[in-house]
């Protein structure tokens, strides 16, 4: 990366392993494979300048971008804009026109880019990967985010998007993440979860350096090799940390073999060395800089700082000498700031009583009168108004900022500001902050955001302090609205069911008094939710009574809510009227902005319709459902239908558009029910393209995300398991696996999923009864078919009965699941099986599913000895469907057995004749059967395709080998292959006359 022959940076002494594995992961990108790298360390360690060395080459275009955080807030998308700007500064005007084709929706980051509708968050997170995969078609290009400890949630969002879609670019994603500015609950905590499960994503930590390392960094700095005294009492006070080190010995000349008596010893002295080195004029507009709390414009810095007795024309020699000392950025055209960001918190925190908040105020009024974007300024003015003591117009500016956050898609830093609201709520005055009924709903508010991006537990939080100050006797109806948003919370959270009842028993007694209220109803609508979940018969009779009530109550709120809950418990016996239920659920809460009871309706809507075999409608319903709940933002509860629209789509064979959807729910990381779903989806998606690492990611990381043993969750994390370890080679752990959760709750109903769940046993359980004949163990292959015998022998129900109207699918499972069974106890009539398992899955619509059944048909025939005619039809569709959906482990079996049967594989497709050639005396008849002479098929296979008689076939073969004048079928179809030349025999699918 670096020209030959030059040193690098000094201040990256001991860092020659970090550098390489850099350079590596750039060099791979060079190559086509995309990589994600994070550079973890404490403040002053070298992160950045590690990545800066790193993506140092004059072959690589370099584009930055810096994530800012002030008064407890990030900026909204500030890196991505940050890399953006860089890239527009560098780019050439031609270059500019075909990145930006389409794009004009960009400007809602960009305002350079012109004016264009306000892009929705699932457009605009497509529309930046575009633009940066696009720049990365022309440049071998290096994104680096700094400070990423920083990061905003949506600026995460565009990282995870652009890592989940790493296919061949020259693209590398650098980060820098300091250790000490992640508490518990930071976001950045489940983004490096989930990338740590992403097969290009890596990471490294920076550690203190060693003193042979401080050594050489001193020999660097002072041009001659240090006194060891000297470099013993660095290391002493600088503990490694290579930014401390250069500080202690800024103004040694190097033949010390001590510091200095003046130097201090602890961090905060000696990270203030260097100020306390600039006059003082260049000291006080630094401290005024720090109290901004981000980069600064001149003009801002001069006004402000003049305010407090600076000399505005000394500011040039300041800021100069400031950069000279390595106080701040050398870099003039950027707006100044610190060359390292703890400095100005140390600056900071030692400013005088009172003067902090005197310059804030300053601040304040000097943005307040020079803004052209209010709203979007709205966050930094909240800030220094709370810092200045001004509580009304901190207030007042972080609702504003809060709708500025809602308006560009950002709800992550939409809570933070509602959040900040409501914490000071009581000492706003009366007139600014409202009634108490205000407060109520500035508090659902903020609880509602922080649900959309994942935050319970700070909405529960946010509830539960409003319910402490309430006097439930005095107002018990908002009491028990407040009670029933908690417990929905609580179990979103997966908290225990006693708990989530506590609060809806809580509810009910409140609005007892009121039986005919709309509140009564929304509570009852809760209670049928959770019964039904746990099981409980009652759930049908609340959820009816909620209903009779919300619609005698007259809200539309509380009727689609009701609506919703009831087409849950009725999805089983009465999908029909379900679907009713649901799509009147779905209007009245689309009416009224009501997008937890929206999403609720689609959900509901999706299961009944499954319920009756409509599953491609149910998957449409599901992709709609999800692009309109995505749309106002970030909305976490969302992606609950995007997993149902991308099982859907997985089932059907539609796996590109499957995988589309999980790349974009992927990159939301999405917590609990959601999250760790869509990772199982992802799961089984990797397992049938053969990514097994992949697979085995995604699935750790569900289990992370939700209980084994959480409701209607428990038999899907089974599954997913089995699938993973089966495709692992470990059948056997697989079955051990399944064993402890192919169980039922006692008294609960039985559930086709449990069934379901049966049936990949016993694909386990054949799997590892192959493995143990394959080695000659009969004794391991009759305690697993002794296994599966038990396993039948003791469910409670009849398998496959559960009389859901969803007989197609049902079918599939009952065929896959006799077809895995005969194949455990190596039964004779495996063939009829998997034929029946074929026509099952066919009927069902799940053409993966069809053409492993053929593959299994096929080699079950071929065990048994029958006639090989059918057994290349078999091989040849399951081929081709494995090629057309990317299932490689399905191809690849299929191919060694059509190479083991000496079964070809290729299509036929149309001989090219030319003009006096021996081909151009034939027939078209006797052309069309030489395209399967070509392909490698018998007179059989060809009769049965063109639906003639084999002697037919025969007599029109003879007829080819004596016009052409050859005298074997290889012999014709070798002379076609080379008659037709280049291109005359496109579509053949590249494998051989044997299979593969």
């Amino acid at each position: 990366m670096r020209p030959v022959g030059v040193r690098p940076d000094h201040r990256l002494a001991g860092r020659g392993a970090e550098l390489d594995l850099l350079a590596r992961v750039v060099q791979r990108a060079a190559d086509g494979q995309p990589c994600a790298l994070v550079v973890h360390g404490e403040a002053g360690v070298g992160k950045t300048r590690l990545v800066g060395e790193a993506s140092d080459g004059s072959d690589l275009l370099v584009l930055w971008g810096s994530c800012v955080h002030f008064g407890g807030a990030s900026v909204p998308y500030a890196p991505i804009i940050g890399v953006l700007q860089n890239w527009l500064a560098q780019a050439t005007p031609a270059e500019r026109t075909e990145v930006l084709a389409g794009v004009d929706e960009l400007s809602t980051l960009l305002p350079m880019l012109g004016t264009a509708p306000i892009a929705a968050t699932d457009r605009l997170i497509p529309l930046i990967d575009l633009v940066l995969n696009r720049i990365a078609e022309r440049h071998r290009t290096v994104l680096v985010v700094d400070d990423l400890h920083w990061a905003d949630v949506a600026s995460l969002d565009v990282l995870a998007y652009l890592i989940t879609g790493f296919r061949g670019q020259r693209l590398t994603v650098l980060g820098t993440c300091r250790d000490e500015e992640r508490g518990d609950g930071h976001p950045l905590h489940s983004w490096l979860a989930d990338m740590r499960r992403m097969p290009s994503f890596e990471e490294i930590h920076l550690e203190r350096l060693e003193p042979a390392a401080t050594a050489i960094q001193l020999e660097h700095l002072l041009g001659q090799a240090p006194d060891i005294d000297l470099v013993t009492q660095v290391q002493a006070r600088s503990d490694g940390n290579p930014y401390l080190t250069e500080l202690l010995v800024e103004d040694l000349s190097g033949g010390q073999s001590a510091l200095p008596a003046t130097v201090p010893a602890r961090l905060r002295d000696a990270l203030l060395a260097a100020w306390h080195s600039l006059s003082r004029p260049a000291r006080q507009l630094v401290r005024v800089l720090a109290v901004g709390g981000r980069p600064t414009p001149l003009s801002t810095l001069a006004a402000v700082a003049s305010e407090h007795g600076f000399d505005v024309g000394l500011m040039a020699d300041c800021l100069a000498e400031a950069q000279q000392r390595g106080v701040l950025r050398a870099n003039p055209a950027d707006p100044p700031w610190f060359r390292h960001p703890l400095l100005a918190d140390v600056l900071y925190d030692g400013l005088p009583p009172g003067e902090a908040a005197r310059i804030h105020a300053t601040y304040l009024r000097v943005l307040e009168a020079i803004s052209v974007a209010v709203e979007a300024d709205a966050a930094d003015f909240a800030v220094h108004s709370q810092q200045a003591g001004r509580i009304d117009d901190t207030y007042r500016w972080s609702i504003i900022a809060a709708e500025h956050a809602a308006n560009v898609r950002a709800p992550a830093e939409q809570a933070i500001q509602l959040e900040r609201a409501c914490e000071i709520w009581e000492q706003v005055s009366a007139a600014v902050r409202g009634t108490a009924a205000d407060r109520i709903e500035l508090v659902l508010q903020a609880g509602a955001v922080c649900i959309r991006v994942g935050r319970e537990d700070a909405a529960i939080d946010l509830l539960t302090r409003v319910l402490n100050l309430m006097n439930r006797d005095r107002e018990p109806l908002p009491a028990a609205n407040l009670l029933v948003d908690r417990s929905i919370l609580r179990w979103h959270r997966t908290e225990p069911i006693e708990a989530v009842f506590s609060d809806i028993y809580q509810a009910l007694e409140l609005t007892v008094p009121f039986p005919n209220s709309a509140e009564r109803a929304r509570v009852l609508s809760v209670l049928c939710s959770a019964e039904s979940w746990s099981g409980r018969p009652e759930a049908v009779a609340h959820a009816q009574e909620a209903v009779r009530i919300a619609r005698g109550a007259g809200s539309e709120r509380v009727l689609a809510a009701a609506l919703a809950e009831r087409a849950k418990v009725l999805t089983i016996g009465s999908p029909l009227l379900a679907i009713a239920d649901a799509q009147e659920a779905e209007r009245l809460a689309r009416s009224c902005g009501a997008m937890f009871d929206l999403l609720n309706a689609f959900v509901w809507q999706v299961f009944a319709m499954r319920s009756l075999g409509r599953r491609a409608e149910a998957t449409e319903v599901a992709l709609r459902g999800h692009a309109e709940m995505l749309a106002p933002g970030r909305d976490l509860f969302g992606y609950f239908l995007a997993l149902l629209a991308a099982d859907g789509l997985l089932e059907a064979g539609r796996w590109q558009e499957c995988q589309d959807l999980l790349r974009s729910a992927l990159a939301a990381r999405c917590r609990a029910i959601a999250g760790g779903a869509i990772r199982l989806v992802a799961a089984s998606s990797a397992v049938r393209r053969g990514r097994l690492p992949e697979a085995r990611q995604h699935f750790d990381r569900a289990r992370e995300l939700i209980s084994d043993t959480f409701p209607g969750i428990r038999q899907i994390i089974a599954i997913g398991g089995g699938e993973v370890l089966v495709a692992e080679g470990k059948p056997r752990e697989a079955l051990d696996w399944l064993r402890t959760r192919v169980t039922t709750i006692p008294g609960a109903p039985p559930t086709d999923a449990d069934d379901y769940l049966l049936a990949h046993y016993a694909h386990a359980a054949a799997e590892a009864a192959r493995m143990a004949r394959d080695v000659g163990d009969l004794v391991a292959v009759a305690e697993v078919v002794s296994a599966v015998e038990e396993m039948i022998a003791g469910w409670p129900w009849e398998p496959f009965t559960t009389g859901r109207p969803d007989s197609d699918f049902q079918s599939m499972h009952q065929a896959l699941f006799l077809a895995e069974l005969a194949r455990c106890r190596d039964d004779p009539d495996q063939p009829d099986r998997w034929r029946r398992a074929v026509e099952a899955c066919g009927t069902a619509g799940a053409p993966w599913h069809q053409a492993v059944s053929r593959w299994r048909c096929a080699e079950a025939m071929v065990a048994a000895g029958l006639p090989g005619a059918g057994v290349g039809d078999l091989l040849r569709d399951a081929h081709r469907c494995a090629v057309e959906l990317g299932a490689m482990p399905l191809q690849d079996n299929v191919e060694s057995l059509a190479r083991r049967c000496r079964v070809s594989l290729r299509a036929p497709v149309a001989v090219l004749v030319k003009p006096a050639t021996p081909l151009s005396a034939l027939t078209a008849r006797e052309r069309e059967i030489l395209a399967f002479l070509v392909a490698g098929r018998s007179n059989s296979e060809i009769a049965k395709e063109l639906v003639i008689s084999g002697k037919t076939v025969s007599v029109h073969v003879s007829h080819i080998l004596q016009k052409t004048g050859t005298t074997s079928r290889l012999e014709v179809a070798a002379l076609a292959e080379r008659l037709s030349g280049p291109g005359g025999l496109d579509g053949l699918d590249g494998t051989d006359g044997l299979g593969g």
